[in-house]
C-alpha cells in the first residue's frame, strides 16, 4: 500500500502495529472495518481507485497518553449514536491531518488540509471523507480538555497549519510520540499538563463568540452531576429533582449548566438510551427481554422507549440486537488493537 504520512517512524517495543498489508486482499475490507470500529464505521469512497479498504495503525502509550499514527487509502467515516455507545470512547481526538479532510460534524461542516489540526468530540455524530493520506492523533480525556475551555463546544475546529500554535502543538506533539522510556507519574503529569496549556491557548483564538462562557463552578457542577447520573443511570427515581436535591443548588444553576445539552432531563434521557443500547447489543451475557432494560433503565412506558431508542439510534431496540456486533470492544484502544494485529498475524501463518 503506498500510502505515506510524512512522519518519520520509531518503533519501539511497546508499539502496537495493526495492517491490512497482513492480510489477504479478500479479508482487508472487513478487517479494516473491525479495526476502526471503535472510532467509526468505514467504507470505500465513492468513486475512489480501489473498492478496497486498505489502511495501517500505529498505537502507542506515552506519559498516560494514545497516541495513534494511520495511513489509508480513500475512504468516508461515519460516527453515528450506535458507534459512540457502543465503543464507550469519550474523549477528544486531537488530529494532525495528512490528507484533504471534508465532513459534517453534528451540523457544521468542516473542511482540513494537511498540516491542519482538527478536532474531534468523540462523543459527538460525524460524517467525514478523507483523500488517501494519513492523520497521527492523541487522546484527550475530556474532563481535562472541558476545564481548560470552559466547556466550550470543539468538535470540528480546526486549527490552521500556518498558524504559529498550530506548529507548536503539531511539533509538541511528535516530540511526544518520539519519547523513549518510561516517565514517573510527576513528569507524565506535566506532560499532561503542558499538552493541555499548549492546545486551550492554540484553541482560544479558534472559538466562536460566546463560545467557552461556562463559569468554572458550572463546569466543575456539570462533571460532578454527570457522574452522579451515571452511577445511578439504574435507579428509577433519578430525575432532576434528585439532582438538585443531592448537590443542593439553585435550579436555575443547574440548568444553566446543562444549557448546551438541551437541558438536564435531556442528557438523564439520553445517557438512559445509551446505555440500554449497550445491553441490548452485548454479546456476553443472557439476553433479557426489551422490555425488561427498558423498564430497568427508567423508561416505564414501552412505547415510549420505542420511540425515543428510534430517533436517537435510527433504528428499533430490536433491530439493534438483530445487528449487534460479534464482539464486544476491548476495554482499552491498545488492547483492541494488540488484539487484532495478533489475529492479522495469524491469519498471514495461514
Amino acid at each position: 500500500m503506498s500510502i505515506n504520512t510524512n512522519r518519520r517512524e520509531v518503533s519501539s517495543p511497546d508499539e502496537v502495529l495493526v495492517s491490512t498489508d497482513l492480510v489477504e486482499d479478500r479479508l482487508r475490507s472487513d478487517f479494516w472495518r473491525e479495526v476502526t470500529r471503535p472510532f467509526y464505521e468505514t467504507t470505500p469512497l465513492i468513486g475512489s481507485e480501489s473498492p478496497l479498504l486498505e489502511g495501517t495503525i500505529r498505537s502507542r502509550q506515552v506519559a498516560g497518553l494514545q497516541f495513534v499514527s494511520v495511513a489509508f487509502n480513500a475512504q468516508r467515516y461515519n460516527r453515528d449514536r450506535r458507534i459512540i455507545a457502543w465503543s464507550g470512547l469519550d474523549q477528544y481526538l486531537i488530529a494532525v491531518v495528512a490528507a484533504d479532510m471534508s465532513g459534517d460534524f453534528a451540523g457544521t461542516s468542516v473542511k482540513a488540509q494537511p498540516g491542519d489540526i482538527c478536532v474531534l468530540d468523540l462523543a459527538q455524530v460525524l460524517q467525514t471523507d478523507v483523500a488517501a493520506g494519513g492523520m497521527f492523533s492523541t487522546l484527550i480525556p475530556r474532563r481535562t480538555l472541558a476545564k481548560a475551555t470552559a466547556n466550550a463546544n470543539l468538535h470540528g475546529v480546526i486549527l490552521k497549519a500556518h498558524l504559529p500554535m498550530t506548529k507548536l502543538l503539531a511539533a509538541y506533539l511528535e516530540g511526544l510520540n518520539d519519547l523513549g522510556g518510561q516517565l514517573s507519574d510527576d513528569e507524565a503529569a506535566a506532560v499532561q499538563e503542558a499538552l493541555v496549556t499548549i492546545l486551550a491557548a492554540a484553541l482560544r483564538g479558534e472559538q466562536a463568540d460566546g463560545a467557552g462562557d461556562l463559569r468554572p463552578l458550572s463546569v466543575a457542577l456539570r462533571q460532578r452531576a454527570l457522574d452522579f447520573i451515571d452511577h445511578n443511570i439504574k435507579n428509577p427515581d433519578l430525575s432532576p429533582d434528585l439532582v438538585l436535591r443531592h448537590f443542593n443548588v439553585s435550579r436555575a444553576h443547574l440548568y444553566r449548566a446543562f444549557a448546551e445539552d438541551g437541558g438536564i432531563s435531556s442528557v438523564i434521557r439520553d445517557r438512559r438510551l445509551d446505555a440500554a443500547f449497550l445491553e441490548l447489543t452485548r454479546a456476553d451475557v443472557t439476553a433479557r427481554s426489551i422490555t425488561e432494560i427498558a423498564f430497568a433503565f427508567g423508561f416505564s412506558n414501552g412505547t415510549h422507549f420505542l420511540r425515543r431508542f428510534r430517533t436517537r439510534f435510527g433504528l428499533t431496540p430490536r433491530e439493534a440486537r438483530r445487528e449487534r456486533p460479534s464482539r464486544q470492544p476491548a476495554p482499552e484502544l491498545q488492547a483492541h488493537f494488540l488484539e487484532l494485529g495478533r489475529r492479522a498475524s495469524g491469519l498471514t501463518n495461514k
